[in-house]
């Protein structure tokens, strides 16, 4: 069960300071940087780990008012906007892995997208990854809470979203024993 200091301030918006990786001091491990900067659907990582056990637990779901300054959500600066916010936990074999957030302007939510408030327990990378017009700004990355974490502003058709993904330990400490112990299904 995910503990509540680990996801208080896991947010898209947390007052933590993101940065580039190769701007970042000190810098995580080799292994944690493999999750930072795994390229593609993290959803699909998490569920090649996870023997058929993947799961989403969604937290909350619900319209906010905010900025998110220095996010590039708003191509007009930091100024409020209308968006869905959506915070889950990803994980596999009964443990919490990832704690997630996803800030969703109400213009991206127009149109064909506007299935992304009705995905419950569901991955959103699931929804992103299959569509032709996604693409990927630069991945930023930041240590908050004893976790590292990675956000990165999608666009679809043009229209952004930003998404935050916290690596908890369970996952950061079960991809460790699979390195040094070789696949799960040896142990």
């Amino acid at each position: 069960m995910l503990r509540d200091k680990h996801f208080t301030g896991c947010d898209a918006d947390a007052p933590a300071i993101w940065r580039r990786m190769k701007q970042q001091f000190p810098k995580p491990d080799a292994q944690t940087a493999d999750w930072l900067l795994a390229p593609g659907s993290l959803t699909k990582k998490l569920q090649s780990i996870s023997g058929g056990t993947f799961c989403v637990r969604v937290l909350s779901e619900g319209w906010v008012y905010k900025s998110v300054p220095g996010s590039g959500l708003s191509p007009c600066g930091p100024q409020k906007l209308l968006m869905w916010s959506r915070r889950v936990l990803l994980g596999g074999h009964g443990e919490n892995w990832v704690a997630a957030h996803s800030l969703i302007p109400v213009t991206t939510l127009l149109g064909a997208h506007r299935q992304l408030i009705h995905l419950g327990n569901k991955p959103l990378g699931g929804y992103l990854f299959k569509q032709r017009s996604l693409k990927r700004g630069e991945t930023e990355i930041c240590r908050y809470n004893d976790c590292w974490g990675r956000r990165s502003l999608f666009f679809l058709d043009n229209k952004s979203l930003l998404v935050a993904e916290f690596f908890l330990p369970e996952l950061i400490g079960r991809t460790k024993s699979v390195l040094e112990y070789g696949s799960e299904h040896d142990q």
